[in-house]
């Protein structure tokens, strides 16, 4: 049974999600891909089935998102607005990196809108080409990642939620036969969840 999972997913979260899939009688293959190539791959049959980025609203599996730093931040939240950058301020404008898990509308447009709207710098909401090159832009900085916690934790950051919104990852099942994402969400969801740092896979929807 191929898969198609975010690249973020880690080894070990992988590895559990096999051998649970293996009590079930389901022999399965994940596929590490970004986003577009998920959808893409179950679009031409290629897997039989994604873990897709979706809304929160239309979501079975939900990851709040936040920022990390190396530092640790003085606050329980992180306000956007603080990286504004002064007219005598001598170091470079903190960034904000993404990684490809986040480069969807649902994320990346929300964000750039309040980027625009606490007085940002287009440059200082970043992209990068992969979860390794944006961490070691922090590591190498005052930069902050977007990521969840549990990524945060992996890489030993300090994380901590925004204050001005919410940014959530949305996940479902594409599957060419419904019987498949089916099979996913009740079989495997909490499984799945641990996957994706969610904190609980919410009931499958009808």
């Amino acid at each position: 049974f191929r898969l198609a999972v975010p690249d973020s997913c880690p080894p070990g979260a992988l590895a559990r999600l096999i051998a649970a899939a293996r009590r079930h009688e389901l022999i399965l293959e994940p596929r590490p891909l970004p986003p577009a190539e998920r959808a893409e791959r179950v679009r031409v049959q290629e897997v039989r089935a994604a873990l897709v980025a979706v809304p929160a609203d239309e979501a079975v599996w939900t990851v709040p998102l936040g920022l990390a730093q190396t530092a640790e931040p003085s606050g329980a939240r992180i306000h956007l607005e603080t990286l504004r950058a002064g007219r005598t301020d001598r170091e470079p404008p903190r960034r904000v990196w993404l990684q490809p898990e986040d480069e969807v509308p649902h994320v990346r447009d929300p964000l750039g809108r309040l980027r625009d709207a606490v007085g940002l710098r287009p440059a200082q909401v970043r992209s990068a080409s992969s979860l390794a090159a944006a961490t070691a832009e922090v590591l190498g900085s005052r930069d902050l990642l977007l990521c969840s916690a549990a990524q945060a934790g992996e890489l030993g950051l300090f994380w901590r939620p925004l204050g001005e919104t919410a940014l959530v990852r949305g996940y479902d099942v594409a599957a060419t036969v419904r019987a498949d994402g089916d099979r996913i969400r009740t079989l495997l969801g909490d499984d799945v969840a641990h996957c994706l740092g969610a904190d609980t896979a919410r009931e499958a929807r009808g």
